[in-house]
């Protein structure tokens, strides 16, 4: 079978198997670092099951796709429309984007649903950097999606026919989703190239200039500021290579960007931030 997303070979090769068998486990986990592709494999794998060419408004998927923490009312809702049995085939897809951002409370909902699955429905959970619940993660299949290397990334360039210089390259953080969003529009690649400056000279900075940085980057709007940190959480991640001690300032980040997607108040996450890095 051919598939239009690049990479994963791993997880392409299994899945084609399960396609040609027509047997499935109930639940996946699609896991892995933000932006490598995992809800766009979910996405044509869910085509591809459904026999569909368009997702939107087909009666057999349903998807649960949201930034902030998802709350047990939205589990609920969700639950309700998958234990319908299918309209059009013989299988229902349910889709849960940003699994990390279940909290106790509608992971356990879920969990419910995952103990008891229906033969006819097929869960997705597509997790970023987080936590799953243990018990979530027992009962899915669990299938790891990983960064691309600077070879695969000029590979994907080069099949593409997108620009591949060394700061595009440098910036994309091994994700090829970002590669070819820096390609599309220059004023995002203009935008990451200033935020990791800003995160380079801050992380520079004393402790009091630091805190000094904290009302202008509070005065920011939610998405804006998400977005930065999530761009500060790419660099350092990718800087651990070559220096592994900086671990905690990666979970600090992640920590200070669900800490954001659950509308915490942001001097405050910001200054446990700057704490830590």
């Amino acid at each position: 079978m051919t598939w239009q997303i690049f990479g994963h070979q791993h997880i392409k090769k299994l899945l084609d198997k399960q396609l040609a068998s027509g047997k499935f486990p109930h639940a996946y986990l699609f896991s892995g670092p933000v932006g490598v592709g995992k809800k766009s494999l979910a996405l044509e794998f869910a085509k591809k099951v459904l026999a569909t060419e368009k997702l939107e408004g087909h009666p057999d998927f349903h998807i649960l796709d949201s930034e902030a923490e998802i709350t047990v009312e939205q589990v609920l809702g969700f639950i309700s429309k998958v234990g319908y049995k299918p309209f059009l085939g013989a299988k229902k897809i349910a889709v849960i984007n940003n699994a990390e951002n279940l909290n106790i409370q509608s992971g356990n909902a879920l969990l419910k649903t995952l103990e008891e699955p229906s033969e006819s429905s097929i869960i997705i959970l597509i997790a970023g950097p987080g936590i799953v619940l243990p018990t979530i993660i027992s009962r899915c299949q669990v299938l790891q999606f990983n960064i691309l290397d600077t070879a695969g990334l000029k590979q994907f360039a080069q099949a593409g026919k997108l620009e591949a210089s060394e700061e595009i390259l440098g910036l994309s953080f091994g994700r090829a989703g970002r590669l070819k969003k820096m390609n599309e529009d220059k004023d995002f690649l203009i935008q990451e190239r200033n935020t990791i400056q800003e995160f380079e000279k801050l992380k520079k900075q004393p402790l009091g200039e630091k805190f000094s940085s904290i009302s202008r980057l509070a005065e920011l709007e939610n998405p804006e500021l998400e977005n930065n940190i999530l761009t500060w959480f790419l660099a350092q991640a990718q800087s651990l290579k070559f220096e592994p001690k900086d671990l905690h300032k990666v979970s600090a980040l992640a920590e200070a960007l669900s800490a954001l997607r659950r509308n915490m108040n942001k001097k405050l996450v910001l200054q446990a931030l700057f704490l830590k890095m």
